[in-house]
Protein backbone atom coordinates (compact mmCIF):
# COMPACT_ATOMS: atom_id res chain seq x y z
CA UNK A 1 0.00 0.00 0.00
CA UNK A 2 2.83 2.43 0.86
CA UNK A 3 4.52 1.75 -2.52
CA UNK A 4 1.24 2.34 -4.36
CA UNK A 5 0.77 5.61 -2.46
CA UNK A 6 4.26 6.79 -3.45
CA UNK A 7 3.51 5.97 -7.10
CA UNK A 8 0.26 7.95 -7.10
CA UNK A 9 1.87 10.87 -5.30
CA UNK A 10 4.73 10.84 -7.79
CA UNK A 11 2.38 10.78 -10.73
CA UNK A 12 0.48 13.75 -9.32
CA UNK A 13 3.62 15.85 -9.02
CA UNK A 14 4.86 14.65 -12.41
CA UNK A 15 1.61 15.85 -13.97
CA UNK A 16 2.03 19.26 -12.37
CA UNK A 17 5.61 19.60 -13.55
CA UNK A 18 4.60 18.48 -17.03
CA UNK A 19 2.00 21.23 -17.01
CA UNK A 20 4.69 23.72 -16.07
CA UNK A 21 6.92 22.48 -18.90
CA UNK A 22 4.05 22.66 -21.41
CA UNK A 23 3.32 26.27 -20.42
CA UNK A 24 6.98 27.11 -20.88
CA UNK A 25 7.02 25.46 -24.30
CA UNK A 26 3.91 27.34 -25.42
CA UNK A 27 5.37 30.61 -24.26
CA UNK A 28 8.64 29.85 -26.02
CA UNK A 29 6.93 29.16 -29.35
CA UNK A 30 4.70 32.20 -29.08
CA UNK A 31 7.30 34.81 -28.42
CA UNK A 32 10.99 33.81 -29.02
CA UNK A 33 12.39 34.85 -25.60
CA UNK A 34 16.09 35.50 -24.91
CA UNK A 35 18.16 32.43 -24.06
CA UNK A 36 18.47 33.51 -20.41
CA UNK A 37 14.70 33.66 -19.83
CA UNK A 38 13.34 31.11 -17.35
CA UNK A 39 9.88 30.19 -16.15
CA UNK A 40 8.99 30.45 -12.46
CA UNK A 41 6.16 28.33 -11.17
CA UNK A 42 3.22 30.41 -9.99
CA UNK A 43 1.16 30.02 -6.80
CA UNK A 44 -1.56 28.08 -8.62
CA UNK A 45 0.94 25.37 -9.61
CA UNK A 46 2.29 25.18 -6.06
CA UNK A 47 -1.25 24.70 -4.78
CA UNK A 48 -1.68 21.73 -7.12
CA UNK A 49 1.52 20.16 -5.79
CA UNK A 50 0.45 20.76 -2.21
CA UNK A 51 -2.59 18.56 -2.76
CA UNK A 52 -0.25 15.57 -2.61
CA UNK A 53 0.06 16.49 1.09
CA UNK A 54 2.18 14.23 3.28
CA UNK A 55 4.37 11.71 1.47
CA UNK A 56 5.81 8.92 3.63
CA UNK A 57 9.21 7.66 2.55
CA UNK A 58 10.25 5.43 5.42
CA UNK A 59 8.83 3.67 8.48
CA UNK A 60 11.04 2.89 11.46
CA UNK A 61 10.03 -0.22 13.39
CA UNK A 62 11.53 -0.58 16.86
CA UNK A 63 10.88 -1.47 20.47
CA UNK A 64 11.19 0.64 23.60
CA UNK A 65 11.02 -0.31 27.25
CA UNK A 66 8.31 1.39 29.30
CA UNK A 67 7.99 1.02 33.07
CA UNK A 68 4.87 1.62 35.12
CA UNK A 69 4.85 1.74 38.91
CA UNK A 70 1.95 1.79 41.35
CA UNK A 71 2.86 2.25 45.00
CA UNK A 72 0.87 3.13 48.10
CA UNK A 73 0.14 6.82 48.54
CA UNK A 74 -1.45 8.94 51.23
CA UNK A 75 -1.74 7.29 54.60
CA UNK A 76 -0.10 4.09 53.28
CA UNK A 77 2.95 5.75 51.69
CA UNK A 78 5.23 4.39 54.44
CA UNK A 79 4.67 0.93 52.92
CA UNK A 80 6.86 1.92 49.93
CA UNK A 81 9.92 1.54 52.15
CA UNK A 82 8.85 -2.03 52.78
CA UNK A 83 8.81 -2.82 49.06
CA UNK A 84 5.05 -2.76 48.65
CA UNK A 85 4.48 -1.95 44.98
CA UNK A 86 3.01 -3.11 41.68
CA UNK A 87 5.27 -2.73 38.66
CA UNK A 88 5.22 -3.53 34.94
CA UNK A 89 8.19 -3.39 32.59
CA UNK A 90 7.06 -3.89 29.01
CA UNK A 91 8.86 -3.92 25.67
CA UNK A 92 6.50 -2.01 23.40
CA UNK A 93 7.02 -2.21 19.66
CA UNK A 94 5.71 0.26 17.12
CA UNK A 95 6.09 2.02 13.78
CA UNK A 96 7.25 5.58 13.23
CA UNK A 97 6.62 7.06 9.75
CA UNK A 98 8.66 9.94 8.34
CA UNK A 99 8.45 11.84 5.08
CA UNK A 100 7.92 15.20 3.42
CA UNK A 101 4.93 17.48 3.99
CA UNK A 102 4.41 18.90 0.50
CA UNK A 103 1.78 21.35 1.75
CA UNK A 104 4.73 23.44 2.98
CA UNK A 105 6.05 24.09 -0.54
CA UNK A 106 6.38 27.77 -1.48
CA UNK A 107 6.11 29.33 -4.97
CA UNK A 108 9.86 29.82 -5.14
CA UNK A 109 10.59 26.18 -4.27
CA UNK A 110 9.93 24.78 -7.77
CA UNK A 111 11.70 26.10 -10.84
CA UNK A 112 11.72 24.79 -14.41
CA UNK A 113 13.73 26.35 -17.25
CA UNK A 114 11.86 27.70 -20.26
CA UNK A 115 13.19 24.91 -22.47
CA UNK A 116 12.11 22.21 -20.00
CA UNK A 117 15.62 20.76 -19.75
CA UNK A 118 16.49 21.90 -16.24
CA UNK A 119 14.56 21.83 -12.98
CA UNK A 120 15.15 22.44 -9.30
CA UNK A 121 12.93 21.55 -6.37
CA UNK A 122 13.58 22.66 -2.80
CA UNK A 123 11.68 20.30 -0.52
CA UNK A 124 10.59 21.10 3.04
CA UNK A 125 12.71 19.43 5.74
CA UNK A 126 11.78 15.81 6.52
CA UNK A 127 9.68 15.23 9.58
CA UNK A 128 8.24 12.46 11.70
CA UNK A 129 4.48 12.25 11.29
CA UNK A 130 3.75 11.92 15.00
CA UNK A 131 0.00 11.68 14.44
CA UNK A 132 0.55 8.45 12.50
CA UNK A 133 2.82 6.69 15.00
CA UNK A 134 1.27 3.32 15.88
CA UNK A 135 1.91 0.76 18.60
CA UNK A 136 2.23 -2.91 17.69
CA UNK A 137 0.78 -4.36 20.86
CA UNK A 138 0.41 -7.84 19.35
CA UNK A 139 4.20 -8.12 19.25
CA UNK A 140 4.91 -6.27 22.50
CA UNK A 141 5.70 -8.32 25.58
CA UNK A 142 6.05 -8.14 29.33
CA UNK A 143 9.66 -8.21 30.52
CA UNK A 144 8.93 -7.95 34.25
CA UNK A 145 5.74 -8.09 36.27
CA UNK A 146 6.21 -7.52 40.00
CA UNK A 147 3.24 -7.36 42.32
CA UNK A 148 3.89 -6.93 46.02
CA UNK A 149 0.86 -4.78 46.75
CA UNK A 150 -2.46 -6.02 48.12
CA UNK A 151 -5.50 -5.23 46.03
CA UNK A 152 -7.13 -3.14 48.76
CA UNK A 153 -4.12 -0.77 48.68
CA UNK A 154 -2.97 -0.77 45.03
CA UNK A 155 -5.43 -0.95 42.12
CA UNK A 156 -5.05 -4.11 40.08
CA UNK A 157 -3.69 -2.80 36.78
CA UNK A 158 -4.52 -5.00 33.80
CA UNK A 159 -2.15 -5.10 30.86
CA UNK A 160 -4.78 -3.46 28.64
CA UNK A 161 -5.19 -0.50 30.97
CA UNK A 162 -1.41 -0.29 31.31
CA UNK A 163 -1.04 0.08 27.54
CA UNK A 164 -3.66 2.83 27.57
CA UNK A 165 -1.93 4.70 30.38
CA UNK A 166 1.48 4.70 28.67
CA UNK A 167 0.29 5.24 25.08
CA UNK A 168 1.61 8.82 24.83
CA UNK A 169 4.84 7.99 26.65
CA UNK A 170 5.52 4.93 24.48
CA UNK A 171 4.91 6.81 21.22
CA UNK A 172 7.20 9.64 22.30
CA UNK A 173 9.92 7.11 23.14
CA UNK A 174 9.52 5.41 19.75
CA UNK A 175 9.83 8.77 17.96
CA UNK A 176 12.99 9.60 19.90
CA UNK A 177 14.47 6.19 19.10
CA UNK A 178 13.72 6.66 15.39
CA UNK A 179 15.34 10.11 15.34
CA UNK A 180 18.44 8.78 17.10
CA UNK A 181 18.60 5.99 14.51
CA UNK A 182 18.79 8.60 11.72
CA UNK A 183 15.29 8.39 10.27
CA UNK A 184 15.28 12.06 9.20
CA UNK A 185 18.61 11.87 7.35
CA UNK A 186 17.50 8.69 5.60
CA UNK A 187 14.22 10.32 4.60
CA UNK A 188 16.12 13.27 3.11
CA UNK A 189 18.31 10.92 1.05
CA UNK A 190 15.30 8.91 -0.13
CA UNK A 191 13.42 12.08 -1.11
CA UNK A 192 16.39 13.41 -3.10
CA UNK A 193 16.76 10.13 -4.98
CA UNK A 194 13.01 9.75 -5.56
CA UNK A 195 12.38 13.19 -7.03
CA UNK A 196 15.59 13.18 -9.06
CA UNK A 197 14.52 9.94 -10.70
CA UNK A 198 10.97 11.20 -11.12
CA UNK A 199 12.04 14.33 -13.01
CA UNK A 200 14.60 12.43 -15.07
CA UNK A 201 11.85 10.05 -16.17
CA UNK A 202 9.76 13.07 -17.09
CA UNK A 203 12.45 14.02 -19.61
CA UNK A 204 14.22 16.74 -17.62
CA UNK A 205 17.94 16.19 -18.19
CA UNK A 206 19.39 18.33 -15.40
CA UNK A 207 17.71 17.92 -12.04
CA UNK A 208 18.64 19.31 -8.67
CA UNK A 209 16.69 18.33 -5.56
CA UNK A 210 17.40 20.19 -2.34
CA UNK A 211 15.99 19.08 1.01
CA UNK A 212 15.93 22.11 3.27
CA UNK A 213 18.29 21.67 6.19
CA UNK A 214 19.84 18.49 4.78
CA UNK A 215 21.28 19.52 1.41
CA UNK A 216 23.87 22.09 0.46
CA UNK A 217 22.14 24.91 -1.50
Amino acid sequence: MRTLKLVWNGLAIAAVLFLVWSVGQAFQHASAPPTSVTTTVGPQIIEAVRRVNKQIFIEHYAGVEVRHLDAPAGWASFLRNLGVRQEFLVLIRGRVPAGIDLSQLRPEDIWVSSDGRRAQITLPPPQVFTDQVSLDLANSRIIENTDFCPGFICPQTSLESFFQSVDTEAKAALVQAAIEAGILSQTARDAEAYYTQLLNNLGIAEVRVIVRGYSTP
